[in-house]
């Protein structure tokens, strides 16, 4: 009974999130109802050292809600702790890589820019287990890079608006840290420092609509 109330739990939590596209179309009640679900999800964890299970966490995730306060419209330098250009974008996704090899962790996010060309900004760090849930994040570089290879560089930096002599990559330092409250082989709860909630999917899981 316990497994099926949790398989419709996630299935609703699923639909939901994905509907809110990536928390930008979000009403306080829906909020609420999202963070309901995820506390109930939550509640029926069998998985209570998410961090002994970093094999579950590897590979790519597609974040489908958050409570961080991103907005689709925002630019290149909120993107990357102020280290990119200050150029307008239009966020249109956003994806976590995780590889136990060299603990290496990734934050990308989609975008296009006005003239509809499309890029994703990276930031790229190192994970540390903190314990039997958390994981503790070094963050050592941020880049800008374009989505599809038919585009030269010149070309993109010209669609970005930036000088062709630019650095679109810079270091980082500085962490932050997030907890696994709930992880299976496809869906994977965080909250951060901020008590944000966060809602992530495999990327090659057919989502429930």
């Amino acid at each position: 009974m316990e497994h099926s109330t949790l398989g419709n739990l996630k299935q609703e939590l699923i639909s939901i999130s994905a509907a809110t596209d990536i928390g930008f179309n979000c009403t306080r009640a829906i909020k609420q109802q999202i963070e309901t679900l995820a506390q109930n999800i939550e509640a029926l964890n069998q998985n209570t050292e998410p961090t002994s299970h970093m094999e579950l966490v590897q590979g790519r995730w597609r974040l489908l809600y958050s409570t961080f306060g991103l907005e689709r419209e925002t630019n290149l330098s909120s993107l990357s702790f102020g280290k990119l250009p200050n150029v307008a974008v239009s966020v249109t996704g956003i994806f976590q890589e995780i590889y136990t090899a060299g603990q290496q962790y990734k934050n990308l996010i989609e975008f296009t820019v006005p003239s509809g060309v499309k890029g994703i900004t990276v930031v790229t760090g190192r994970y540390t287990v903190a314990d039997s849930r958390r994981l503790v994040i070094d963050f050592l570089e941020t880049s800008v890079i374009r989505a599809t290879e038919d585009l030269s560089d010149s070309a993109f930096r010209e669609a970005l608006g930036v000088e062709q002599n630019s650095a679109l990559e810079s270091t980082l330092s500085g962490n932050g840290w997030s907890d696994i409250t709930f992880l299976d082989e496809n869906l994977r709860l965080m909250r951060g420092n901020q008590q944000n909630l966060y809602v992530l999917v495999r990327a090659d899981s057919r989502l429930t609509e």
